[in-house]
């Protein structure tokens, strides 16, 4: 299953800490406060146990949300991807 993390974090550096975490867990970022993973399922508990600590302002909000297989093939993208914005050769490509 994938996953799609959004958030919207005030903080510059706990925005900055959740990205690496993202990145560290192996999820690609797709926009820039955007990730999608396939992780395992022992390594999305562990995010899911983790996501909130990153939550400290009262307006900060994460949203986890998990994706069909369906949805992905079915997923269109307008504009240019923000990987290939930022050089980032790990493309997403679902077939």
């Amino acid at each position: 299953m994938y996953v799609i993390i959004v958030y919207d974090i005030s903080s510059n550096e706990a925005r900055a800490k959740l990205a690496n975490y993202l990145k560290t867990r192996g999820f690609d970022r797709i926009q820039r406060s955007a990730f999608i993973g396939k992780p395992l399922p022992g390594v999305l508990r562990d995010v899911e146990r983790i996501l909130p600590k990153y939550v400290e302002a009262e307006s900060d909000v994460i949203h986890l949300i998990p994706l069909l297989e369906y949805s992905l093939e079915h997923m269109k993208v307008f504009g240019k991807p923000f990987s290939e914005i930022t050089g980032d050769r790990r493309l997403l490509v679902i077939r």
